[in-house]
């Protein structure tokens, strides 16, 4: 069976945890290298080969493929640098912090014929599949309220999220998820947003974005780097609501389970469903597919322009304290 040979740049803890493990999980991955200015973070990886600097891993001609965990105003930067070497690269979220940075690495991607692809890991949960069924099927009607929250606890006041030079903030850190739910899985492409939140040190540490369609319909997503673990989205008709609970993170919720409940218009419940899934390895399954056999991503960079563009106005939205319109 053909292996793809990895690098990852940057030591991240995302990548330990997470992403390395699920490489590791499947058949088609070899991880070769890692790059990294800390060598004991590097150690834990165990791969053959460490390089003190990530130019050194891109110029390595054995490895095919990266991914890229660094703080998020360098995500695009190094992106481009990839894909410049020929390298297909699955990036962290957020891929940019600006709409025109997402178009530099698309047109890299382009260029080089790379596969690229934002990794929103929670998209390949099967619960997101059966959202869209229930959605389709009508059995709340159609869609006119969506609401996404995510937020955890973030105690480590030198940690990188909390630094507004490095891309920092809870809507980009967390509240993403919320907004790539909101117009990605729920199908809401809004026309206006506004975005307040408590800032702190330039960082926005609790935040909501409201969101409006050119038919009047709203969404609401809120994110914090401040509060109890949550994360969910829910889905509002006339006729009832889809919530799906631990829907970015089923994985680490304390069964291990994404939960999906429908209830009618007096609250009731009608329907309630439990999904366990290996997101992680969905995704990197999927990213092999998309280099050995042509497969096209099923999240590409048109959908990345458009959250790039999402999360940018929301910034602009929230220093300027105004409505933006024609999002």
């Amino acid at each position: 069976m053909a292996k793809i040979r990895w690098g990852i740049i940057s030591a991240a803890n995302i990548a330990y945890n997470e992403l390395v493990p699920a490489l590791r999980r499947s058949d088609r991955a070899d991880v070769r290298a890692v790059a990294s200015k800390s060598l004991e973070k590097a150690k834990r990886f165990e791969t053959p080969i460490i390089y003190e600097q990530y130019e050194q891993l891109l110029d390595d001609p054995s490895i095919e493929a990266v991914y890229i965990p660094l703080p998020n105003s360098l995500h695009a930067e190094w992106a481009v640098k990839a894909l410049e070497k020929g390298k297909h690269v699955l990036l962290e979220k957020p891929a940019a912090l600006t709409e025109a940075e997402m178009e530099a690495v698309k047109t890299a991607a382009k260029d080089n014929n790379a596969v690229f692809m934002e990794a929103f890991m929670y998209q390949f949960h099967c619960q997101h599949k059966r959202v869209k069924e229930l959605l389709g099927s009508g059995l709340i009607g159609e869609c006119r309220h969506v609401k996404a929250h995510f937020s955890w606890m973030l105690e480590d006041e030198e940690d990188i999220r909390l630094n507004c030079e490095l891309g920092g903030g809870a809507m980009r850190d967390v509240g993403c998820y919320g907004l790539h739910a909101v117009t990605q899985i729920a199908g809401f492409k809004p026309v206006q947003l506004s975005m307040s939140g408590k800032i702190r040190n330039g960082v926005d540490t609790t935040s909501t974005c409201v969101l409006i369609d050119k038919y009047n319909r709203t969404a609401e997503v809120s994110a914090s780097m401040e509060l109890p673990f949550i994360n969910r989205y829910e889905i509002i008709g006339p006729k009832g609501s889809i919530i799906v609970d631990s829907s970015f993170r089923p994985d680490v919720s304390a069964d291990g389970y994404g939960k999906v409940t429908v209830r009618d218009e007096n609250g009731n419940v009608i329907l309630f469903e439990r999904f366990k899934d290996d997101q992680y390895l969905n995704q990197v399954e999927h990213f092999h597919d998309c280099i050995l056999e042509g497969k096209k991503t099923v999240y590409n960079e048109e959908h990345s322009l458009l959250m790039a563009r999402y999360l940018e106005k929301s910034y602009q939205s929230l220093h300027s304290k105004s409505v933006l319109t024609d999002v």
